[in-house]
């Protein structure tokens, strides 16, 4: 027999998987609570019971999409013997994969930096990534000779950078230089290998694939 906090769960858990489908069909601006509601087959007052806003609905999706980000590098970091050429492929592969199962994050995030980067601040440390222990291992690799003297920044803004930016340009990009979107799908995903390869031969002293 299902307790009542289980039945609650469960339809929260539902009611976030409607909203993931919701927003990749209309991006955050465009989703609207009613169609949530519709896509989870609930009405929307028992939505609304759940999550009192669109903004309380998204926070939620954002938090749980990284802290599956996040502790594939957290592992990596407690490691010795861990070099930036690591960080890079494992921050690279996880942002590309959060990315495609999410492609309406950047255009968020955008708006959110633009409009409140306090509380844009707030939600990402609140997944519990640690700006800290990322530039802690840079300049351990810069110190080490495996990196080039640079500003550790430098190298976490070309990260974020060149793997949100196809995402977020996706509807111009696309047209403009693939035939179709299937096309623009594979370049996306083909992205993990050519950013990790780009970056790499930019920092490092030596390079071996």
């Amino acid at each position: 027999m299902v307790n009542k906090k289980e039945k609650n769960q469960d339809t929260e858990q539902l009611i976030l998987d409607a909203a993931r489908k919701v927003f990749v069909r209309k991006g955050f601006d465009g989703a609207r609570m009613q169609e949530i509601a519709d896509e989870a087959g609930i009405n929307k007052a028992l939505l609304h019971y759940y999550f009192r806003s669109k903004d309380k609905l998204f926070d939620q999706i954002f938090r749980e999409a990284f802290k599956r980000f996040w502790p594939s590098i957290e592992i990596l970091l407690t490691k010795e013997n861990a070099g930036v050429k690591d960080l890079i492929k494992v921050a690279v592969n996880n942002y590309v994969d959060l990315l495609m199962k999410m492609p309406f994050l950047p255009a968020f995030i955008v708006g959110e930096i633009n409009r409140s980067p306090e509380r844009m601040e707030e939600l990402v440390l609140s997944t519990g990534i640690n700006p800290g222990k990322i530039m802690a291992i840079v300049k351990r690799s810069i110190e080490s000779g495996e990196m080039i003297p640079m500003d550790p920044r430098e190298l976490v803004v070309n990260i974020v950078g060149l793997s949100i930016f196809p995402f977020l340009s996706r509807p111009l990009l696309s047209r403009m230089f693939w035939e179709s979107p299937q096309e623009y799908q594979a370049f996306l995903e083909n992205r993990r290998h050519s950013v990790y390869e780009f970056i790499c031969r930019s920092v490092l002293t030596e390079y071996n694939k």
